[in-house]
């Protein structure tokens, strides 16, 4: 190998000596973090908090819902019929706390709004083997018996209830409903009837009354509880429904027919009042009250179409016989 002229040498040696001290200058700049001029110590702190490498850790778990938070969301849920998350949040604490039987009661209700009857009769069973003095929990228990058509169980809650408070007015209103339900319309008045006394502006209970009037076919008491029922709410559709029943079957026809149109569809007015006619033998009347509910809903009532059809052969059967 041939010897570097002399320039070279010397370039050669100038680029070995001052290659260790670039490299080495190098490196310390790339261990250090830039800085940015203008920031606080602070500032500056932070900036290069930054840009450090970041170390390995585990997320954090999300924080826990404090249970009395759960348990008011839980209950704004349930009374906005958000049965769902309701559930989850009560369920939630149930998971730490089973003893907790006032949220198993909160859980049957959930699964008996939902109609979810035997989930919700495990939990109410499992309350009152805990908490047997819990009268809302056999109020629910005789609810889920009652939707279950279970109506002496349903009966003997009710009234177990009603033995410890007499007064409470949803519960001689749920007993009366109940006996209305099984076909005891003479059991189921006098119920009702408290029901009314404790609670005066409780709708319902006059219109079970009037039901249970109409069962046993006092006409008379069943319009005075819907006089009184429309004092409370005078277009609700089904104590004017009821009403023009009570007075149709009084032959008060003019009345009747102002009763079901205020419950708000006329063909259906007309094509009531007109059974009413039919039935007590005025076909002509019927006729004329079926034909008015088809000018009303010409394409879709085919009940009234079927209801005129009758009453037009029964126009015709005394001409049959030749009167």
């Amino acid at each position: 190998m041939s010897a570097l002229p002399p320039l070279r040498r010397l370039a050669t040696a100038v680029l070995v000596l001052t290659l260790p001290l670039l490299t080495s200058h190098c490196s310390k700049k790339s261990q250090q973090i830039s800085t940015v001029q203008g920031l606080t110590s602070d500032q500056q702190e932070k900036f290069q908090a930054l840009n450090e490498p970041w170390p390995d850790q585990k997320p954090r778990p999300p924080e826990q819902v404090p249970e009395d938070r759960l348990e008011a969301l839980g209950d704004l849920a349930l009374k906005n019929r958000n049965f769902e998350n309701s559930l989850i949040n009560y369920l939630q604490i149930l998971q730490e706390h089973p003893e907790r039987y006032d949220l198993h009661y909160k859980v049957g209700v959930l699964f008996l709004l939902s109609g979810k009857l035997e989930p919700a009769q495990k939990e109410l069973a499992l309350v009152l083997v805990h908490r047997p003095e819990m009268l809302q929990a056999h109020e629910a228990m005789g609810l889920v018996h009652l939707q279950g058509k279970n109506y002496p169980l349903a009966i003997d809650e009710f009234q177990y209830v009603l033995a410890q408070d007499p007064k409470r007015g949803k519960t001689q209103h749920l007993l009366g409903v109940t006996f209305l339900e099984s076909g005891r319309p003479d059991h189921a008045i006098p119920a009702l009837k408290m029901a009314i006394r404790v609670d005066p502006r409780q709708l319902s209970s006059y219109i079970a009354l009037a039901q249970a009037y109409l069962q046993q076919k006092n006409y008379p008491q069943a319009v005075a509880s819907l006089k009184q029922a429309q004092t409370l709410a005078p277009q609700d559709q089904k104590v004017n429904q009821l009403l023009g029943r009570a007075l149709a079957s009084q032959k008060q026809y003019p009345q009747a027919l102002e009763a079901f149109l205020k419950a708000g569809d006329e063909a259906q007015a007309y094509n009531n009042i007109g059974v009413f006619y039919f039935m007590d033998g005025r076909y002509e009347e019927a006729a004329k009250c079926f034909q008015r509910a088809l000018e009303l809903r010409p394409t879709f009532y085919q009940e009234a179409k079927t209801n005129l059809q009758r009453a037009l052969e029964k126009m015709q059967e005394p001409r049959k016989d030749g009167s």
